[in-house]
């Protein structure tokens, strides 16, 4: 900067010429703006105010942007800081839902009974009191019985006479009796021999014409057969002469042949045999450089994509099918060169043996040519005795008798016979009268017995038992009264019987259903509920009250029920086993349809997922899963609105 001096030679301040100017003008108005003239004779007279207007913008600048920054702090303060919701899961589980009804009734009992006598008499005694607890088959009252044991004897007397009597009838029964009998029965046996003689007469006299003819016939019969035998025999001699003859000329055949062989073992391969068998090889090898190159055309278009995996595997099977005969044909070759070896010469020996025992054989096969004719021999004797059989049946049809006389005496005896029988039968009318006798005696027993047991019965009644396990309620009678059938002796309770009796509004009436289980609470015999089952459907409601009446029988494990107690019941209606089931506060409804939320992920990356799901039966706070989800799956319980993809975090409640 240049400095400026005065005439005095001091430096002077850039502000004195404007004190100056100040000092010698006239002051402005208080109200009128300053106004600094610009330095006279000077060029840099604004530049402090630049600078002193740079410093002011520059605070202004720094003033609004630390406001700025404060009122950000301040709004990045007063907002919260965003936190990850937590929500509680459980997992979706099998288990078994219950829908039940509550129900409230009494104890009634199925045998209230009012026990009387079937008889009329005078109670001798009283055996129980009210309150008793008694048996089934228990006497609770006696009836004088004197009567009705003199009852029993008098019958008991009737039955002994009524069995003299049929005794008696009995004893008069005809003597003749069996003599009748027997002698019906002598007469039918007579009668069925001489209708068997009969029979055997009348058959004897076509059965010798038949038995002889049939003799002839079978003669003859024989005579073909040996006849025919001998042609056969003969045919099998000639035949048998002729095998044996072909059989020693081809066994001959074969030592020959065999021997042939023997000598060219011996003598080892030929010339032509080593060059055939080198041609095979050459062959052999061409087939295998041709299966070679296919092999290599088939590979290379399988690896560019133009063939079949299958096309390279059958060419590789045709090349080691080359490869295998090229191997076969040289180790022929090898076999030809090398010439027989002693182990072929062995071979072709044995079958030369062989042949030769064939042949000794086919020799000795001459023996049966001779046994063939002595057969023939044979035959033409068996021919000549059959012949001699065939002359002596046909002498015998001239001894065939005549029998007429022997059917005409065989026909007599059985008229006689048949007149005995008659006979026989007809003295039978003298016995029925006397079974007559017979029977009616025995009915008077079974009479007797009758009056008997009735009067044993009368006698059983004068003691009176109780017909069930229970208690006696009330008791009617005492000692010295007299009673009739029809009146009441005793009211008993039968504690065995004993069932609740439930009443069910008709709106839940149809939900109930037969056999189904019941929970019975009865506070006046156990704190513990008795395990029942509906038992019967009274379909008739009280017109009053609108309720059904519900049968339930409830099995007492020996704990005795009293009839008239107070009940609560709790009836299982239905019952889903091993079921997949949420809580019922899970199920949210979203446009229309039920939607369980589950949470999915893990680690600080769990997020709500939405799950359409079918459901069922709702009971015990649980709602029944058809579909929608799997066992094990988090179900989030939440009533407030959930976001599905919104991440959360898992309560460290959650099951």
């Amino acid at each position: 900067m240049n400095k400026k001096f005065g005439s005095s030679g001091e430096e002077k301040s850039p502000f004195d010429s404007s004190a100056k100017v100040l000092s010698e003008d006239t002051a402005p108005p208080s109200d009128a703006p300053a106004v600094i003239p610009p330095r006279k004779g000077g060029t840099m007279s604004w530049l402090p105010w630049v600078i002193f207007g740079v410093i002011i913008a520059i605070l202004i600048i720094g003033t609004v942007i630390l406001r700025i920054k404060q009122a950000k702090d301040a709004a990045s303060a007063a907002k919260p800081p965003k936190v990850t919701p937590m929500v509680n899961v459980v997992p979706a589980s099998l288990t078994t839902l219950q829908q039940t009804l509550q129900v409230t009734g009494n104890l009634l009992s199925n045998q209230d009974i009012n026990l009387g006598s079937k008889i009329s008499g005078r109670v001798a005694s009283v055996l129980v009191k009210e309150g008793d607890h008694v048996k089934r088959g228990q006497v609770v009252v006696k009836l004088d019985d004197k009567d009705l044991k003199a009852q029993v004897d008098q019958a008991r007397a009737g039955v002994l006479t009524a069995l003299a009597h049929v005794k008696q009838a009995q004893a008069n029964y005809p003597s003749t009796a069996a003599q009748v009998e027997s002698g019906v029965v002598q007469a039918q046996s007579a009668l069925q021999q001489a209708q068997a003689k009969l029979r055997q007469a009348q058959l004897n006299e076509p059965n010798q014409t038949t038995s002889l003819t049939s003799a002839l016939k079978n003669a003859q019969e024989a005579v073909n057969v040996s006849q025919a035998r001998v042609t056969q025999m003969q045919q099998t001699a000639t035949q048998t002469d002729q095998q044996t003859k072909s059989a020693v000329a081809s066994a001959q055949a074969n030592v020959d042949k065999a021997k042939a062989a023997l000598d060219q073992v011996i003598r080892g391969s030929r010339a032509q045999q080593i060059a055939q068998a080198q041609a095979a090889v050459n062959l052999a090898q061409a087939q295998l450089s041709n299966a070679k190159v296919e092999l290599d055309r088939q590979k290379t278009l399988f690896a560019g994509g133009a063939a079949a995996k299958q096309s390279v595997d059958t060419a590789q099977t045709n090349y080691d099918v080359a490869k295998a005969q090229l191997e076969s044909a040289q180790q022929n070759l090898s076999l030809m060169k090398e010439g027989s070896t002693s182990e072929d010469v062995r071979e072709a020996q044995a079958a030369y043996q062989q042949a030769q025992a064939a042949l000794v054989q086919a020799q000795a096969g001459r023996t049966q040519a001779s046994v063939a004719q002595q057969d023939v021999v044979s035959a033409e004797a068996q021919l000549a005795q059959s012949k001699a059989a065939l002359r002596t049946a046909q002498a015998n049809l001239a001894q065939i008798p005549i029998t007429k006389e022997n059917t005409r005496e065989a026909r007599e005896q059985v008229s006689a016979a048949e007149a005995a029988l008659k006979q026989a039968e007809a003295n039978r009318a003298q016995l029925p009268v006397a079974q007559q006798n017979i029977s009616v005696a025995r009915a008077e027993v079974q009479s007797a017995q009758a009056q008997l047991e009735q009067a044993q019965v009368n006698l059983a009644y004068a003691s009176i038992t109780s017909p069930v396990d229970g208690v006696v309620v009330k008791k009617t009678t005492d000692a010295g009264e007299t009673t009739s059938p029809g009146v009441a002796l005793m009211e008993i309770v039968a504690l065995n019987s004993v069932y609740f009796e439930a009443q069910i509004s008709e709106t839940n009436i149809v939900s109930v259903l037969d056999r189904q289980p019941v929970s019975v609470t009865i506070p006046s015999v156990s704190t513990k509920p008795f395990q029942g089952y509906v038992s019967d459907i009274i379909p008739v409601a009280d017109p009053a009250s609108r309720q059904f009446r519900v049968r339930v029988t409830v099995p007492t494990r020996g704990k005795p029920l009293t009839p008239g107690a107070f009940a609560r019941g709790v009836i299982t209606t239905r019952a889903i086993k091993n079921t997949l089931a949420v809580p019922t506060d899970a199920v949210h409804q979203v446009d229309g349809k039920s939607v369980v939320y589950v949470a999915v992920g893990s680690g600080d990356n769990i997020t709500i997922a939405s799950r359409p799901v079918k459901t069922g039966m709702v009971a015990n706070d649980k709602t029944q899963i058809f579909s929608g989800i799997a066992q094990g799956d988090k179900v989030i319980i939440s009533q407030e609105e959930l976001t599905p993809g919104a991440k959360v975090q898992l309560s460290k409640y959650a099951l």
